[in-house]
């Protein structure tokens, strides 16, 4: 039974055992050669496990939220939500038919960088949910009946984040961080100016030039892949007179307050800039959740957090030219600001001067996660489409070049002015600039 999922953000697998097919995943997609089709299309593959009968394949496009403009906004997101839909040559009924006749699944995602299609299924349909995939980036119809079913999806998506303090935290922490560019919203808000099929395909035929497209597998040979690429729809792809274009990653610095008298419980992010290669790693100091079950740990965020009763949850994003690193603070109204303030000082006191041992828990927790992430088939998905689209790819190789600095690393970026957004009573959250960085 075909499960049709469309989610926005990459959702995590976790892989427990991960030791000998990490080994293999991690090794084979580190070094895994991008091949280009004669138009400019970048293919790239692993073919895994020769005993298991299972493959996935992923249309990319560099075509994320950042690349939007004032006359655009909200584009990519629906652009995302019409994939597998009425195409010149198929409709969507026979997509999905096909496709469960398959066992296959389908889904669709955007980061602010990429959109992608991703079918997973049994290798002998690989063949034809490429030609699926072609069609999705130079068939879609783009019709307007559609377009009503797709805003509705776009708008329940957009809710649905919205109401989420977590979602709505990050996405304000990009905005205060990048402005524009980075820090556009991943979600089409109710005053996006895009409000036709039309609309939606002026967009994609910016972004569907050969040069910002990928073709990613695993469970595939990489060469039969491009062999089919060559002779799918894909091929017939050309650079469009009017390219999309993003300006280069500039962090800013800022402060949001987003004011919630509904809730009892208050959140703060607070981010800082770094190195891409290095935030994952940098995410791993902080270390604001313990590994152990039942335990705090000795790692003095998760200990502090423990100790005082709050929440806090690392995250770190890695783009093409910027990194973000940093923890979400969640605890009462009437404890928040002290919260905020006891993690501000743990970092500058002890975070950004850490040394030894602190440095070896972190590189080796982000060797597990990388390690994990890759043992996956998702993870190998991600990490192929920012190796053949020139991006920061998450491998042990990056993360053990990262750990080897980190050192420096945390001094430099935790003893820098970061950027915050608070969620809840903002007169009971702190403003960033008495935090002491």
């Amino acid at each position: 039974m075909l499960s049709y999922r469309i989610t926005m953000f990459q959702s995590k697998v976790a892989a427990k055992i991960v030791a000998p097919i990490a080994s293999r995943a991690y090794a084979s997609v580190a070094s895994a050669p991008v091949v280009s089709t004669a138009n400019g299309i970048k293919v790239a593959a692993v073919a895994g496990n020769s005993d298991s009968p299972l493959a996935s394949v992923s249309l990319v496009i560099n075509a994320g939220s950042r690349f939007e403009t004032s006359e655009s906004a909200g584009a990519a997101h629906y652009l995302k939500a019409f994939g597998f839909r009425n195409t010149q040559t198929r409709t969507s009924f026979r997509t999905v038919r096909e496709a469960e006749l398959n066992g296959a699944t389908l889904t669709a995602e955007t980061t602010r960088e990429n959109i992608t299609y991703t079918v997973q299924c049994f290798k002998e349909a690989v063949p034809y949910f490429v030609e699926v995939l072609g069609d999705i980036a130079a068939a879609t119809k783009f019709a307007e009946h559609e377009f009503k079913d797709v805003a509705q999806l776009v708008g329940f998506e957009s809710l649905s984040a919205r109401s989420d303090p977590m979602s709505r935290a990050l996405d304000g922490i990009h905005q205060a961080a990048f402005r524009s560019g980075l820090g556009n919203s991943l979600y089409a808000l109710e005053s996006s100016p895009v409000s036709s099929g039309d609309a939606v395909r002026q967009y994609a035929q910016s972004a569907l030039a050969p040069g910002r497209i990928a073709i990613v597998a695993t469970g595939v040979d990489a060469q039969e892949l491009a062999n089919l690429v060559s002779s799918s729809r894909l091929s017939s792809l050309v650079t469009p007179a009017s390219a999309l274009s993003s300006p280069a990653a500039s962090f800013t610095g800022g402060v949001q307050q987003i004011y919630d008298s509904a809730s009892p419980v208050s959140h703060y992010a607070l981010a800082f800039a770094s190195e891409p290669a290095s935030a994952q790693s940098l995410a791993a100091l902080l270390g604001a959740q313990s590994r152990i079950k039942w335990s705090s740990g000795v790692l003095p965020l998760a200990k502090l957090a423990a100790t005082d009763g709050f929440g806090i949850a690392p995250f770190s994003f890695a783009y093409s030219d910027a990194g973000l690193v940093g923890v979400i603070v969640s605890a009462p109204n009437t404890r928040i600001k002290a919260a905020v303030e006891k993690v501000a000082a743990t970092i500058q006191r002890e975070i950004a001067s850490a040394s030894g041992e602190a440095i070896q828990r972190a590189a080796a927790a982000a060797r597990v996660d990388v390690a994990e992430s890759l043992a996956t088939q998702q993870g190998q998905i991600h990490a192929l489409s920012n190796i053949a689209l020139g991006q920061t790819a998450a491998t042990l190789e990056s993360v053990d070049d990262a750990a080897a600095k980190l050192s420096s690393a945390a001094a430099r970026v935790f003893k820098s002015k970061p950027v915050a957004v608070s969620i809840g009573l903002s007169q009971n959250t702190p403003y960033v600039d008495t935090l002491g960085f």
